[in-house]
C-alpha cells in the first residue's frame, strides 16, 4: 500500500511538473518578455523626447505690417505779382544772365591713413599761410604785456619771468587749436580736413577777405568733422556767385546757420547756391539773409516747405524791378503763407494720421515681439522639464528590463534544476527495477 501511495505521489508530482513546465513557466515567460518589450519600448521613446529636448527651442519670427501710404499732400495755393504790394516793370524782362565763370577748385587731398600725418597737415597750414601771409596779416592775435614785478625788472635783467602776455584775441594758429578740439578732431588727418576746407573757401575770395573769412569759419565750427567738410564744401558753390566787390557777411551767417542745423545746415546752402543766379548780383547777399529768416521765421525749420513756396517765387522774380527783390521775397512768403494756412492744418493732419498708423503698427510689432518671446521662453521651460522626465524614464525603464532579465535567469535555472532532478529520479527508478 505504501509503495502504491508513493507512486500515486509520484504521479502527481510529475502531473504537476509537466503542467508547470508546459504551460505556466512558458506563459509567465511570455509575461515577461512582453514586460521586457515595452520597457524598451518606453526607453526608446523617453531617448527620442531626451533628443528633441536637446535641440535649443527657436524664437518664432515676427514680421512687420508695412506702413500705409501717405496721402497725397494738396496742392499749394499760388501768389500772384496782384497779391503783392510792388511796383511791376514795364519794360520786358531781361534775359537770364549767363551763370559767372566757376572757379576751379582743387581736388581736396585725402588724408594719409596714419595716425601721425604731421607732414600732411603743416603742408596745408604753409598753403593757409601762403594765401593769407602772416608778413601782411596778423596771426599772432592780440594783447598787451603786463610786468608782475614791476617793469624796472624786465627792463633791466630781460628774463621773460618778469613779463607776462596778456591775450585779448588769441592769433590764428590757437583759434585753430580751439576750433579742432570744439570738432573732436584729435588725429592730424582729422584736423587737416577741417583746413582743408577752409582753404577751399577762402582761395575763393580775395586776398583782403581772406582773415575776415577764415576768421568767420573758425568761430562757426561744429562738434563733429564730417559736418564742418560738409558746410565748407557747401560754401564753395556759393562764393563764386556773389560779387567779389561786396561785403562777406552772408558767409558768416551761413557758416553759423550751418553749425546750428546739422541736418539741414548744408543742403540748405547748396539749395541757395541752385536759386542765387534767378535775382541781381547786387541784392544776392540780402536774398541770402531773406531765405535764412524764411527758414526760421515763416517754415518752422523745415526746408521742404521753403523749397516748395520759393520755388514757386522763383517765375516771378524777372518781373519785380532789382530794388524790389528783397522786399518782394518778404512779403511773398507773409501772403504764401496766410493763403495756405488751411492747406498747412490738412497737411499737419496727413502727418498726425500717418504718424499715428506707424505707431500703432510699431506697438504691434512690439507686442508680437514679446509675445514670440514668451512662447520662446515656455518652450524652453518645457524642453527642459521633458528632459528631465525622459532621463527618468530612461534609467527607470533600463532599471526594470534589468530586474525581468535577473527574473527570467532565476527562472531558467529553476526550470534546468528541475530538468535534471527529473533525470536523475527515472535514473532512480531504473536502477530500482533492475534490482
Amino acid at each position: 500500500m505504501e509503495k502504491e501511495k508513493s507512486k500515486s505521489a509520484k504521479r502527481k508530482n510529475s502531473y504537476v511538473s509537466k503542467v508547470e513546465n508546459k504551460y505556466i513557466f512558458n506563459v509567465s515567460l511570455i509575461f515577461w518578455h512582453l514586460f521586457i518589450t515595452l520597457s524598451a519600448l518606453a526607453v526608446v521613446v523617453c531617448l527620442a523626447i531626451f533628443l528633441w529636448s536637446v535641440i535649443p527651442a527657436s524664437q518664432r519670427e515676427v514680421e512687420k505690417k508695412p506702413y500705409p501710404a501717405k496721402k497725397q499732400y494738396p496742392e499749394p495755393v499760388k501768389v500772384s505779382l496782384n497779391d503783392l504790394q510792388l511796383d511791376v516793370k514795364k519794360e520786358e524782362a531781361p534775359p537770364v544772365a549767363p551763370e559767372p565763370t566757376k572757379t576751379k577748385i582743387a581736388a581736396t587731398q585725402q588724408p594719409v591713413e596714419d595716425t601721425k600725418g604731421k607732414g600732411d597737415y603743416d603742408a596745408s597750414l604753409n598753403t593757409l599761410k601762403t594765401l593769407i601771409p602772416p608778413s601782411k596779416y596778423s596771426w599772432q592775435g592780440s594783447g598787451y604785456w603786463s610786468y608782475p614785478y614791476g617793469e624796472r625788472y624786465w627792463t633791466f635783467y630781460k628774463l621773460e619771468k618778469y613779463r607776462q602776455w596778456n591775450s585779448t584775441e588769441a592769433g590764428i594758429e590757437d583759434k585753430l587749436k580751439s576750433a579742432y578740439k570744439i570738432s573732436n578732431a584729435d588725429k592730424y588727418p582729422e584736423k587737416k580736413l577741417i583746413l582743408d576746407g577752409y582753404i577751399s573757401v577762402v582761395k575763393l575770395l580775395s586776398e583782403e577777405k581772406r582773415l575776415g573769412a577764415i576768421q568767420d569759419l573758425i568761430s562757426n565750427v561744429a562738434d563733429n568733422t564730417s559736418q564742418n567738410v560738409n558746410i565748407s564744401t557747401s560754401l564753395t558753390k556759393v562764393i563764386p556767385k556773389i560779387p567779389m566787390q561786396g561785403n562777406i557777411s552772408y558767409l558768416n551767417q551761413l557758416a553759423y546757420f550751418g553749425k546750428i542745423n546739422p541736418s539741414d545746415g548744408s543742403l540748405f546752402i547748396d539749395y541757395i547756391a541752385t536759386i542765387l543766379d534767378n535775382f541781381d548780383a547786387s541784392k544776392r547777399a540780402e536774398i541770402i539773409e531773406c531765405l535764412i529768416t524764411g527758414y526760421n521765421n515763416y517754415f518752422g525749420h523745415n526746408l521742404s516747405m521753403l523749397k516748395e513756396a520759393t520755388d514757386l517765387f522763383l517765375p516771378l522774380v524777372a518781373q519785380i524791378k532789382v530794388e524790389n527783390q528783397t522786399k518782394a521775397i518778404m512779403q511773398y512768403y507773409v501772403v504764401f503763407r496766410n493763403k495756405n494756412y488751411a492747406r498747412d492744418n490738412s497737411i499737419a493732419e496727413i502727418e498726425n494720421e500717418y504718424q499715428q498708423a506707424i505707431s500703432e503698427i510699431e506697438l504691434q510689432y512690439n507686442l508680437d515681439q514679446i509675445a514670440a518671446q514668451q512662447e520662446y521662453y515656455s518652450d524652453e521651460v518645457s524642453k527642459t522639464e521633458y528632459r528631465l522626465k525622459s532621463l527618468t524614464g530612461i534609467g527607470g525603464g533600463i532599471l526594470l528590463i534589468v530586474l525581468i532579465a535577473v527574473v527570467l535567469v532565476f527562472f531558467s535555472i529553476q526550470r534546468s534544476v528541475r530538468k535534471i532532478e527529473e533525470k536523475m529520479s527515472a535514473n532512480g527508478e531504473i536502477e530500482n527495477r533492475i534490482v
